[in-house]
């Protein structure tokens, strides 16, 4: 503000723009006299916020002391206590902070020091609203559909795998053993953090066990950064659309409809930059207003809003916000391993009972399928008490399978609850509405298609569509929920909220929508709409593919045709393919399609992924069907010697690769070696390879090889050992000589080397022999 000018006309603009109808009221308050308020009306016609602003200048200059704290009596007396903040502020953010401070500056100190008597009281009084509001959320945890008794969120969270990565994109992930560690914005770490994972890996319960934890941290002894927030606002975005400011949001979604807590109150109180405040965001890849640019939550990401704020959200790995890579913390799930499989069924599922609780987790240790499918927390929560309820004993080999087990299990809970036995009309009635669910699939697959995919539908709506004796018996279930949330489209009704009705769960959703995907694949495809993949965004949706080509094998070529549309698919192609096993009768050629292409193995993939797209190549392999390129990405571990076979990160192995023609390596963020014997070994194991690549300095090639080790096979064939460390050089193998030539040097840099005492032994060596290559080969060499 420039100097001389009264600081206070900054609190005079800000009320002017709340007051256009009370203005003249607010003047009589302040023994503003009438004649003078005629005279501003008159000279300031049509411009209510100016007549407002010149009535406050007149009190000013005519009062003899003036004082901030007589204009907030005299909003009181007008019955406008909602702007008494704005002139004795509980919180100054950001500049309008030393604006004020310096608007008070020669008052009373009563004056001031009763602003952070105000603060605090503002803040308590929020904090005892959220956490009433939070103990109800985070004591009506239902761990599937068909169980009515809710639970405390501490009574049934369980630790899932979690990895972290720092800021940066050259930055490794590290793992997290806990949710206590989950960085929360303190010094040397990210202000926002993403909490990603794929569909049912517990996104929303870590959400609620965070929750949880804030709420009881004066309770119990914590170690975790929790500890050090004032404020948490735990917002499902997915009960938000339409819903322009973060402030309403609050108020409507967290507050009670009597709270005299305001949206002002709520805005100052986040914009003090000493409140250290955590807006926890969960379901943003179901949040209606994602893809419009002009929404609170882009605007907070981009730093546009609340700058000093913390921020944790949750999403789909297939739903980053755009803008956010290399800025934001990432905290990646990775789901259940056995020990929190064993810790869950213990705890929740059987309470203790050691024989029930093993005979649950035998089906795990006899089927590698169903162990790999329950690497989902949600699959495998639904699995655990279903096979806890009723003798499930079935040999799933697909998610398909699986899921159609999980439904007709739902279904067949809610019958044996009856309490008296159905009649034959009865029965008759709950077969219909298990078998038939035609227009919940066509909704469903709707929903998905649409913009935004707008996922829940008006509860009257829905049941009038679905027919009420549906309705009924789905909610009854838990398949459909209904959820009350905030409703954007009001005039004037003194109800802002609606109730809505949502499947339970996203992937249950892409389940009935595959239903219909099925149906109009089989009726009228060409009645598809041309940018389906677009629409339906296979990264985003992959299930609907995957439940698609289970249910029908007839679909299954169709679905294939469709993902080659889409760059990077060829992953999920595997998994589609292999949801038929040997039921389809055109395997081999899907196998031979997907092969034709680059097969891809990642250490981030799943473990389903990783094991179904090992199985296509062995299928491959075993039906002498070339395999174009096998990559590994970052999930190399060790060539195994005696067993002859590829080991990698998650301990699954390689064998047999006689068709594989190219192998590419990449690595993760430990150094490996393959020593001689291990490379001869590989060669040996791959007997139709072209081409072995591997890059980066990373992976360790041992430094020659004696030419008559060489195997003779690999000889004639004249395989291509290509060695690239990440500089100008790349080197080959030559077989003549079992010594490292260059084989391509690229334009115009130079070979940049150091050596360190750190790296190991064989790192060193190979510097060393870089050096006197690139010497010999006259490389302009950087030290």
């Amino acid at each position: 503000m420039a100097e001389g000018v009264d600081p206070r006309r900054r609190i005079f603009l800000d009320l002017s723009a709340e007051l256009p109808n009370h203005w003249r009221d607010l003047g009589r308050q302040l023994n503003v006299t009438d004649s003078e308020l005629d005279t501003i009306n008159a000279n300031h016609d049509g411009n209510v916020k100016e007549k407002c602003y010149q009535m406050l200048l007149k009190w000013n200059q005519k009062s003899a002391t003036p004082i901030l704290d007589d204009l907030a009596k005299a909003l009181c007396k007008i019955d406008r206590r909602d702007l008494v903040e704005l002139v004795t502020p509980k919180v100054f953010p950001g500049k309008a902070q030393s604006q004020h401070s310096a608007a008070l500056e020669g008052f009373p100190e009563g004056v001031r020091s009763q602003h952070s008597a105000s603060l605090e009281e503002s803040k308590k009084k929020l904090n005892q609203q959220l956490k009433t509001k939070y103990s109800r959320l985070t004591k009506q945890v239902r761990p599937i559909p068909f169980i009515k008794d809710t639970r405390s969120i501490d009574k049934v969270f369980t630790e899932v795998g979690m990895n972290y990565k720092p800021v940066g994109e050259d930055e490794p992930w590290q793992r997290i053993n806990s949710h206590h560690e989950i960085p929360m914005g303190t010094i040397g770490q990210s202000r926002i953090n993403i909490i990603e994972g794929d569909a049912g890996y517990g996104k929303s319960m870590l959400s609620l066990r965070l929750v949880h934890d804030w709420c009881t941290r004066d309770q119990v002894d914590q170690c975790s950064q929790l500890s050090n927030i004032d404020i948490l606002i735990h917002l499902n975005l997915r009960q938000l659309g339409g819903v322009a400011s973060i402030y309403e949001a609050i108020v409507k979604c967290l507050l009670p409809l009597d709270s005299s807590i305001k949206e002002s109150d709520v805005k100052q109180l986040l914009q003090n930059e000493d409140i250290r405040t955590l807006l926890l965001f969960d379901a943003y890849d179901e949040y209606p207003d994602k893809d419009k640019e002009d929404n609170f939550v882009s605007h907070i990401l981009q730093e546009k809003l609340l700058q000093h704020v913390k921020v944790l959200l949750t999403t789909r790995s297939s739903c980053i916000p755009e803008g956010c890579d290399g800025l934001t913390g990432r905290i990646k799930l990775t789901g259940f391993d056995g020990r929190a499989r064993e810790d869950y069924v213990r705890k929740v599922v059987t309470k203790g009972d050691e024989e029930a609780t093993q005979k649950i987790l035998t089906q795990f240790n006899t089927n590698a399928t169903l162990a790999d499918i329950c690497q989902a927390p949600l699959l495998f929560v639904i699995y655990a008490h279903s096979a806890h309820k009723a003798e499930i004993n079935i040999d799933f080999r697909s998610v398909t399978e699986f899921f159609r087990c999980m439904v007709k299990c739902f279904h067949h809970h809610i019958r044996n609850k009856a309490q008296t036995k159905p009649t034959a009309e009865e029965q008759a009635q709950f077969q219909k509405c298990e078998d038939n669910h035609d227009t919940l699939d066509r909704l469903a697959y709707e929903a998905l298609c649409a913009e935004n995919q707008q996922l829940t539908w008006d509860r009257d709506t829905c049941a009038r569509k679905l027919g009420k004796e549906f309705y009924k018996r789905h909610t009854d279930i838990g398949i459909l929920v209904e959820e009350e949330v905030i409703n954007s489209n009001i005039l004037s009704q003194p109800d802002p909220y609606k109730t809505e009705v949502r499947l339970f769960h996203k992937l249950a959703c892409e389940w009935y929508a595959a239903h219909h995907f099925v149906k109009r694949l089989r009726s009228s495809p060409s009645s598809l709409p041309g940018n389906l993949v677009d629409l339906m965004d296979p990264s985003e949706l992959q299930h609907v593919y995957r439940f698609a080509c289970g249910l029908d094998p007839i679909a299954t070529r169709q679905v294939l045709d469709l993902l080659k549309q889409k760059e990077d698919c060829n992953s999920l192609a595997v998994l589609c393919a292999l949801e038929q096993k040997d039921k389809a009768g055109d395997v081999l050629d899907m196998v031979r399609d997907l092969v034709s292409r680059d097969v891809i193995i990642d250490v981030e993939d799943s473990r389903l992924l990783q094991r179904t797209t090992i199985e296509l190549v062995q299928r491959a392999c075993q039906d002498e069907i070339p395999v174009a390129c096998l990559r590994l990405e970052g999930c190399f571990e060790r060539f195994d010697v005696t067993r002859s076979c590829i080991v990698l990160t998650s301990d699954f192995h390689l064998a047999n690769l006689k068709t594989v023609r190219v192998l590419h390596m990449r690595p993760g963020f430990t150094e490996v070696e393959i020593t001689r014997d291990e490379l001869l070994g590989l060669l040996q194991t791959c007997e139709g390879l072209t081409e072995l690549r591997v890059d980066s300095e990373l992976i360790l090639l041992p430094l020659s090889i004696p030419p008559e080790m060489i195997p003779p096979a690999s000889k004639r064939r004249n395989i291509n050992i290509l060695y690239d460390r990440g500089n100008c050089l790349v080197y080959r193998l030559s077989f003549e000589h079992g010594q490292w030539e260059i084989h391509d040097q690229r334009a115009d840099q130079s070979l940049e080397v150091e050596i360190h005492q750190r790296y190991s032994q064989l790192q060193q060596e190979w510097s060393i022999q870089e050096l006197k290559m690139a010497a010999e080969a006259g490389v302009s060499i950087v030290l």
